[in-house]
């Protein structure tokens, strides 16, 4: 099986983008993490109908001259912008101090309004249903592909033209490409490159303590968790109980794996996309379900991990040695600086599968957007307030931060330091207004984002530099429907058993799934995949 695969498991691509926010309780990233498993998994039996539905090559429309246009001001316009989570006790009086300066700047004042994290997919699908807002807050993971092909936003690329041209140049046409739905533009990304890669999170204290070898392969994860358990036989390595993605560890060998049926075994080359391959038939996958059983069978997990209920915070309470599914580099420094308070004689570290397997990249443009509503008041202007607030100093800061010396103060290095719980740091959660110019460092974002310098070195020696070629694909399922439902019940019953080593003969359990999943209609999901996956290779120029 070649190497240098990646994959395509649209799940594992969306994931948490909020360093450094929050104080006690739940902090605003694990709610948007919870939020986008939560919308990953109730996408997966969806048939979303997005820009696949038109494949034709598209043009993009290109720079503007430079000079916007002079916008009709004279009268007033009240923008409402929507956005995702709840909001900040502070709402009004930080909204306020932004409205000071949009009606002086453009006679325009803005009223966040957010979904609450409670049935928010739901109520943001009702809310640009019915109208009454202008500005929204985008994301592939709360289907902006599906929402942009159903009409829900403007097409911008004009408006960029006309109103906004330096904005367009300081995002540069790469990015704004990723956010095209059948050709047209219809959010405006943010400013900041953010990577969203997976990896293993691991307690580094005790490998040192055991001088046992950094977990950075599948051979050194198990002597690592081999050499844990001979030294501290009471000490619980692993509680992989619910989760979805076991197989993810196997990223450190070809970084492709997906277990959970999309897109159904087949792998892809980065260097070569067009290329798509096998891995369930394989010998590789084979040989990779006896790994897991072999250590199940060694007692790194419980044997009946698949009916247990999963262990809250397993690592942080000192009932796991290591995660290595679901966890990005957000979270894991996230993780890290609540063990600096709970266990400061801990040590743990967090290792990026890219870092071993040589293919990283930061997350797809879509990841954070805004779009302007086909409903707004003003769509000029609209597009105004959109380059405002990402690329004022002054607006940025507000939006991102609250205001200066009551909800944060910058210490003598000028890092970031919370005053208030009424406001912490991207309290509006506008993650879409992110701005490497003006981002205002936490100490733990100033850790994330000496993690992203390096992801970005790394990522720059990728035959497609430092791009997410798959976060901008969205299959369109409606075709075979019955089949993928089918195949996602097979990888239900038959998958999760292999992946977490509770069979008793492997060779038997892989014929059976794969006779499953044969009857289950396998070659009708990955053949209708694979012709809209090059047909979109060759739309981008994916080769």
């Amino acid at each position: 099986m070649k190497k240098k695969l990646l994959s395509l498991l649209l799940a594992t691509a969306m994931t948490a983008s909020l360093a450094g926010c929050g104080g006690g309780g739940k902090s605003a990233a694990d709610a948007m993490d919870e939020a986008q498993e939560s919308a990953a998994s109730g996408q997966e039996g969806q048939a979303d109908q997005t820009q696949q539905e038109s494949q034709a090559k598209t043009e993009p429309a290109g720079e503007g001259n430079g000079e916007a246009k002079e916008l009709d001001t004279s009268e007033r316009v009240d923008l409402v912008v929507y956005q995702l989570g709840d909001a900040p006790a502070d709402e009004a009086k930080v909204e306020e101090k932004i409205n000071e300066i949009l009606l002086e700047k453009l006679n325009v004042t803005v009223d966040f309004q957010f979904t609450t994290w409670v049935d928010w997919q739901q109520k943001y699908s009702l809310q640009l249903t019915t109208g009454g807002v202008d500005l929204v807050y985008t994301a592939n993971w709360s289907e902006y592909g599906k929402l942009a092909s159903s009409g829900a936003f403007l097409p911008l690329d004009d408006l960029l033209n006309t109103v906004s041209p330096e904005m367009r140049k300081t995002l540069g046409e790469d990015a704004l490409n990723q956010c095209r739905v059948n050709g047209e533009l219809y959010t405006i990304p943010c400013n900041y490159l953010e990577y969203t890669c997976n990896g293993i999170l691991y307690r580094e204290d005790l490998r040192e303590k055991y001088d046992l070898p950094a977990p950075n392969t599948v051979e050194n994860i198990e002597a690592y968790l081999t050499g844990i358990k001979e030294n501290e036989p009471e000490q619980q390595l692993l509680d992989v109980s619910g989760q979805e993605n076991m197989g993810q560890v196997f990223n450190f060998k070809y970084p492709w794996v997906t277990f959970t049926g999309i897109p159904y075994g087949l792998s892809i080359n980065y260097d070569t996309p067009t290329e798509v391959e096998d891995y369930w038939f394989s010998d590789d996958f084979t040989d990779d379900m006896k790994t897991m059983k072999k250590w199940a069978d060694m007692g790194f997990w419980s044997r009946s991990a698949l009916s247990n209920t999963p262990q809250e915070e397993a690592l942080e309470n000192g009932l796991a040695v290591m995660y290595f599914s679901g966890y990005n580099p957000a979270k894991a420094v996230g993780v890290k600086a609540k063990l600096e308070e709970t266990h400061p004689d801990w040590k743990v570290e967090y290792i990026a599968f890219g870092e071993t397997n040589g293919v990283i990249f930061p997350a797809n443009r879509q990841t954070n957007g805004t779009a302007i509503s086909k409903d707004c008041k003003d769509p000029e202007r609209a597009m105004k307030v959109i380059e405002l607030l990402l690329m004022d100093e002054e607006l940025n800061h507000l939006a991102m931060g609250g205001i200066e010396g009551e909800h944060y103060e910058l210490d003598e290095n000028g890092i970031y330091q919370n005053l208030s719980d009424k406001f912490p740091y991207g309290g509006f959660n506008t993650w879409n207004l992110y701005n490497k110019d003006y981002w205002l460092s936490t100490e733990t974002s100033a850790e994330l984002n000496e993690m992203f310098a390096k992801y970005e070195e790394l990522g720059a020696k990728t035959k497609f530099p430092n791009t997410d070629i798959f976060g901008g694909f969205t299959e369109d399922t409606s075709a075979y429907a019955t089949e993928y439902s089918a195949v996602q019940n097979v990888c239900d019953q038959y998958l999760k058993p292999l992946q977490i080593g509770t069979v008793d003969d492997v060779d038997a359990a892989v014929a059976q799934f794969r006779e499953k999943l044969k009857e289950a209609g396998i070659e009708a999901c990955r053949e209708g995949f694979k012709e809209q996956w090059l047909a979109y290779c060759e739309q981008y120029g994916y080769k």
